[in-house]
């Protein structure tokens, strides 16, 4: 029961491709929508940016479950 969200969005030129596409539950899809957060592809995952009243640094944090034998997410710079 996922909703695939458009990274840049659709309205916005954005194309549906694997490349601009994240898949979110239906409440973060709203939180993404309303919530300010921000989220972008590194090296094939996404990555989720909070609002500053959540984390004043804005710290990109890894999105999804990691797998086995996956080497350590790192934050972005």
């Amino acid at each position: 029961r996922c909703h695939a969200h458009h990274i840049r969005f659709w309205g916005h030129g954005g194309d549906t491709s694997l490349d601009n596409l994240v898949l979110l539950c239906r409440h973060h899809h709203q939180v993404i929508h309303h919530g300010h957060w921000t989220v972008q592809i590194v090296d094939e995952l996404p990555w989720f940016t909070p609002p500053s009243w959540i984390d004043p640094d804005r710290q990109p944090r890894p999105g999804g479950r990691p797998r086995v034998g996956d080497p350590p997410r790192v934050p972005v710079s």
